[in-house]
This record gives C-alpha cells, sequence and structure tokens, in this order.
C-alpha cells in the first residue's frame, strides 16, 4: 500500500456492485410491463377493428422512450417516474379508445371490467355462448365454415349466420351494410324493393364485415380500396352463390352481398315474354348477322335478360364471346373477358379484338363510347350476331341513344335486327293475394273489362295477441318473386327505311307508335288480367322517372269479392340463436 495516497484510497467504492440491484428491478418490471401491453395492444386491435399497424409503433415508440428516460436520465428519482407515466398515459390513451368501439360488456379497466375479473377471475375464461348453425357457409375455397371455439370469432360467426339467415328467410337479393356515425344502417333488396331492418352497432356492423372478408378471401387490414370476392350459402339443399362487396368510405367500411337465386339459370322463356313476343325471339335465334338491341331502365333485370339470350344459344357449337366492365355470373362454355382501364387499351380497342376473333355471337352487356357502338354495329353487318344492352326508360328511347352512339343512321338501320325494352313487375304470392272487385271508372279509363275481378296484396292481419300474422310464402310483402314485362320490336324494311331517312326522332316515334309499338303498359296490364300482379305495381313499374316504392293499397272503391286466403302464422323475424 506504500506509495498510494491516502485521499485516493477514501474515493473507492465500498463495494464492487456498480448498479443498484433494487433500481434495476424497477426499471426491469416496467419493461416487462410495457411488453406484456405491447402484445395485448397488438392482439386486440385486430379483434376490436381498429388500425393495428398504427397502434403498433405507437407502442413501440413509447416503450424506446420511456426505456430511454429511465436509463439515460442521470437523476433515477425523475427518470423512472417518467418512464411509469408514459407508460400509463399510452395505456389510458389506448383504452379510450378501444372502448369506444366496443360494447358496454366488452370494455376493459371499467367498474364492470372489474366485476367480470371478481366473477370469473384473472384467467378471463367467458363462458361461451350457444351457436347454431342455421345457414351452413362456404369459403371462397368452398369448405365448409366450422363453428369457432374462440369467443371472439364465435360473435362473429353468430352474427353472420343471424344476418344470412335472416336475409335469406326474406328473399333478399342483396343485403347493404352501411356505416354511419354511430351505427350501420342494414338495408335488404327484396323483389328489387329496399327494405330497411335494425341497425346494428357499430362494433357488431365491424365485427361482421371482418369475420364475411376472411371466408371470402379479402385482405382485413385493407378498408379503403374496393374488394369483392365469393362464398356460398345453404339451407336445407339449397345453395346459393354470394358476392361479396366492401368498399371504404369517410364513415367506415361498406359491405354488400349480392345473393344470386334462380336467375343464374334463366332463359329466354322463363323471362314473361308474352307467346306471341317469344315466338319472335325464338326466330331471332338462327339469324346472323344483325344486332339485338336490349334495354331497361336500372335497377328492371337487363344484365339478368342478356345473359339468359346467352343462355338460349348452343355455346358449344357457337363461340360466344362477352366483354363486360363487372362480371357477375359466369356462364359456362363463354369467353367471358374483363376490361380494365388499367391496361392501358381502350374498350374500342378490345371490342375489335374481339371481332377479329371471328367469334359467332358478340355479348356486350354495357357500351360507353361511341367508337365501341360503330365497332359493334359494323360487326353485325358483316358476320357475327350482337347483343348490346342500354339503359334506357322505352324501346323509342333506346333506339334514341343507339342512334345518337352509333352516330350512323344508314349503319344502324343495316345493322338493327330487334329492339327490346323491359320491366319487371312484382308477382302476386299465391298463398295469400286476395280478390277484389275494382271501381268500375277507373277499369273503363284503363280500357279494361269493367266487371272483372284482379287481386291485390292482402290487408295486414293481427292475432288476438295483437302480434301480425306473417304469410310464411312471402314473409308479409304481399308479392313473390318477379317477372318481365316486354315492349318488342322486330325491325323490318319498313322501319329501317324510316331510321335512314327520319328528318326528326319524333318522325321515328309516330312511325313506332302506329305500328303497336310502345306499349309496354298494356302488356303489363294483361298480366293484371291474369292475376300475376296488381295494378297498384304495374303503375309503379312502369311509370317514368325515379322508381319509388308504392303502396300495396286497393284503389278507392274498391270492394271485396272473395274472402282472402288466411297467412300461415309465423314469426314478424326470424329467431335469434
Amino acid at each position: 500500500m506504500d506509495g498510494i495516497p491516502l485521499a485516493l484510497l477514501a474515493d473507492l467504492p465500498a463495494s464492487t456492485v456498480y448498479v443498484n440491484p433494487f433500481k434495476l428491478a424497477g426499471v426491469v418490471m416496467a419493461f416487462v410491463g410495457w411488453a406484456w401491453l405491447a402484445a395485448w395492444v397488438d392482439k386486440d386491435t385486430i379483434a376490436v377493428n381498429s388500425y393495428r399497424v398504427l397502434w403498433n409503433f405507437v407502442s413501440l415508440s413509447c416503450g424506446a422512450v420511456a426505456t430511454g428516460l429511465a436509463l439515460f436520465v442521470p437523476v433515477f428519482a425523475i427518470g423512472y417516474p417518467a418512464m411509469l407515466v408514459l407508460i400509463l398515459a399510452f395505456l389510458v390513451v389506448y383504452v379510450v379508445h378501444r372502448n369506444g368501439l366496443v360494447r358496454e360488456e366488452d370494455r376493459v379497466l371499467t367498474p364492470g371490467h372489474f366485476k367480470r375479473l371478481r366473477e370469473q377471475g384473472f384467467s378471463g375464461k367467458k363462458k361461451l355462448k350457444e351457436v347454431k348453425e342455421k345457414v351452413r357457409l362456404y369459403t371462397h375455397e368452398k369448405k365448409p365454415v366450422a363453428i369457432p371455439e374462440e369467443p371472439e370469432p364465435r360473435e362473429q360467426y353468430r352474427l353472420a349466420q343471424d344476418l344470412f339467415f335472416d336475409a335469406l328467410w326474406r328473399r333478399a337479393s342483396v343485403v347493404e351494410l352501411l356505416p354511419t356515425k354511430e351505427a350501420s344502417r342494414l338495408v335488404y333488396q327484396v323483389d328489387g324493393q329496399p327494405v330497411e331492418r335494425d341497425a346494428l352497432p357499430r362494433d357488431q356492423a365491424e365485427a361482421l364485415v371482418s369475420f364475411v372478408k376472411s371466408i371470402a378471401g379479402l385482405n382485413i387490414e385493407e378498408r379503403r380500396k374496393p374488394q369483392r370476392g365469393y362464398i356460398t350459402a345453404q339451407i336445407a339443399d339449397q345453395k346459393q352463390r354470394v358476392l361479396v362487396r366492401t368498399d371504404g368510405s369517410t364513415a367506415g367500411e361498406k359491405l354488400s352481398l349480392r345473393i344470386f337465386g334462380k336467375e343464374i339459370d334463366l332463359r329466354v322463356a322463363d323471362l314473361g315474354f308474352t307467346p306471341k313476343q317469344l315466338e319472335q325471339v325464338t326466330s331471332l335465334r338462327e339469324i346472323s348477322p344483325g344486332l339485338i338491341l336490349l334495354s331497361a331502365p336500372s335497377g328492371h333485370g337487363l344484365t339478368t335478360t342478356i345473359y339468359s339470350f346467352v343462355r338460349t344459344h348452343d355455346r358449344f357449337l357457337q363461340n360466344v364471346q362477352m366483354i363486360e366492365f363487372d362480371k357477375e355470373i359466369d356462364v359456362d362454355n363463354v369467353t367471358q373477358k374483363l376490361y380494365s382501364p388499367a391496361e392501358g387499351k381502350t374498350f374500342a380497342e378490345l371490342l375489335l379484338r374481339v371481332v377479329r376473333s371471328d367469334p359467332d355471337i358478340i355479348v356486350l352487356p354495357e357500351l360507353r363510347d361511341r367508337e365501341s357502338a360503330a365497332v359493334a354495329a359494323q360487326a353485325a353487318t358483316q358476320k357475327q350476331k350482337v347483343y348490346v344492352g342500354v339503359v334506357a326508360n322505352d324501346a323509342f328511347d333506346a333506339l334514341r341513344k343507339w342512334l345518337t352512339l352509333v352516330g350512323d343512321k344508314s349503319l344502324v338501320a343495316k345493322s338493327l335486327l330487334a329492339v327490346g325494352n323491359q320491366r319487371l313487375v312484382r308477382v302476386l304470392c299465391t298463398s295469400c293475394k286476395q280478390a277484389y272487385q275494382p271501381d268500375a271508372g277507373m277499369m273503363r279509363k284503363l280500357n279494361l273489362p269493367a266487371d272483372k275481378v284482379l287481386y291485390r296484396p292482402p290487408e295486414p292481419q293481427f292475432d288476438k295477441s295483437g302480434n301480425p300474422i306473417i304469410c310464411q310464402a312471402c314473409q308479409g310483402s304481399g308479392y313473390m318473386g318477379r317477372t318481365g314485362v316486354f315492349d318488342w320490336l322486330m325491325v323490318d324494311d319498313g322501319l329501317r327505311e324510316v331510321i335512314k331517312r327520319a328528318q326528326s326522332l319524333g318522325d321515328l316515334q309516330t312511325y313506332l307508335q302506329k305500328k303497336g309499338a310502345l306499349a309496354l303498359q298494356a302488356q303489363a296490364l294483361q298480366k293484371v288480367l291474369d292475376g300475376l300482379t296488381s295494378i297498384q305495381e304495374v303503375a309503379r313499374a312502369t311509370r317514368s322517372g325515379e322508381e319509388k316504392p308504392a303502396a300495396a293499397a286497393a284503389p278507392a272503391g274498391a270492394k271485396p269479392a272473395a274472402a282472402r286466403a288466411k297467412p300461415a302464422p309465423g314469426p314478424a323475424k326470424p329467431g335469434g340463436n
């Protein structure tokens, strides 16, 4: 020890341990607590359908800053509390956010949550709710969806079961889940008419969307860009294909389900043509070349009719090619090409390439530009038969739009074989429709027999307890299914001459009226006389302009002529679990 100053020896520490073990233990415990919190947040963001990537970034950032405060702030009494405060602040902010997205019983760090912990213990295991398979669901890979065992997926499955069972029981063709600020609207399309259902709480709607996206093979994390996929829903032995569409909006993610029924197999004979019209349509099957113009207002089954015409042809012996902007239905033995503007080619270029491949039949459910219309008309004068769909209010409107698109009256006159226009009317339910004697004055105005007995939907009925009696066939709507009403115009030499030489569209319209065309309402009224539909439904479906649902009441002065069939009793709404 000689030579070592006493002052230096006094400065040496009494212990060889340079880190306070108690302080280190406190930092490690706080870090472990943060790590557990970060793992929980990562899993919980998926369960509550929140922004997982964003919250993980915030979590990691808070952990790094908090650890740095504890390790590098010289005064431990300042750095360590700052670490705890930052971790606690992150926990509070996230809990407030996620609790605002879920139901009361699913919130955490609330009095209700602590009560559940006392009852269930810290294992957090809930008693699984009883869930029944009311609808067999199949994924996009056609694999059956089993009932999940975990609570959260199980609840999502239950919500999907309730939705699909209710939608299929009510014969919905379209289901839309539309997000709003506090809830999500649920709207069905039943026989073409909107039916508003009870709104879903926001958290249930988001859980439902996530579940449907997962079985449809869509990206759950992507909530803004449009996505589409297919699943299958089955009740008993009836399987129905379902097109799943999702799209982002400022309010949240929208879900649309297109449920395909018997329309995927319809042929021309099933559409509702009169015998004379059907004979004319059938005669065109062997005529080629030429162009058939099919039209209808939006929502009146134009696409279904076009597909039905395609199925009428022998697709094994004939080369049939379609070009579509949006494909919903697959047609066997038909080449269906999907046009995408992103590929850099115009629709007309794709159509011209199809024409040069020499098909027998070209089908164009929609045309949007003049160049494509001219190519289609020219192809119909040479070798191909061409079907074109146009959104129009009547046959004259369709012809007017087609003349404008093509821009060449002589080419239109030379290529055109027929023009069709249609409306869809709901068919009265055979189980509960009611016969009545209509007002004689109204019948005379409609040029119908004054003594004819007509039919209408029944008036609401209630049991002794005041509960509504619901027809089990039509679910209380009074209608079941739809049929087409057609205005069908065969193009003869006289009409071709008028098309080429008409000085104005008024001349063309006058000619069509003289030929007995533009009589769609008369065709619809014949279905009223046949007992298929009601006068009120014809008035709703055939009026021009925007369609609105109409009440199914009898005209003023109507007198009951026969007792209506008593509907089978049933629930106003399908049962729950």
